[in-house]
């Protein structure tokens, strides 16, 4: 439990900020920008954290709820119009897209540090048996 606290709380933490901070820069006279808030602001959040933290854990499937789990937090302090629900979706669907993109680099990190290894590995080995010793020299 405390090792998924571990990696979920500094995303959470972030979204949560965003989330539940930006909209009062976007209440009063600023209304007009709410828009932006909705359809830009808050899916970037989603992506780029779901792009992080599956870069750096690999894909979970649970990581995409923290964005609309928290965004329903938001609606319920700061706004209440009916088409909320479409956003909660939204979010989710782009915080998933954010965690296979990142799973697809994270993949690729492991894969080539594999290959870095085993190249390392078969360059160079050494066979002991019992006083003679064997190697391999890669002069070409």
């Amino acid at each position: 439990m405390k090792k998924l606290a571990k990696r979920y709380l500094p995303f959470a933490l972030i979204t949560a900020a965003i989330y539940l901070i930006m909209p009062v820069f976007f209440q009063g006279e600023n209304y007009r920008y709410d828009a932006v808030e909705y359809q830009f602001l808050f899916p970037a959040t989603a992506l780029v954290s779901g792009l992080v933290y599956s870069w750096r854990h690999g894909v979970d499937f649970t990581f995409p709820l923290i964005a609309p789990i928290i965004y329903i937090g938001s609606v319920l302090i700061y706004s209440h119009f009916y088409h909320w629900i479409i956003y909660v979706f939204i979010y989710l669907i782009v915080g998933m897209l954010g965690c296979f993109i990142g799973d697809m680099v994270y993949k690729s990190n492991i894969e080539e540090e594999r290959a870095r290894e085993r190249e390392q590995r078969d360059s160079e080995y050494k066979i002991k048996i019992s006083n003679f010793t064997v190697e391999k020299n890669d002069e070409e």
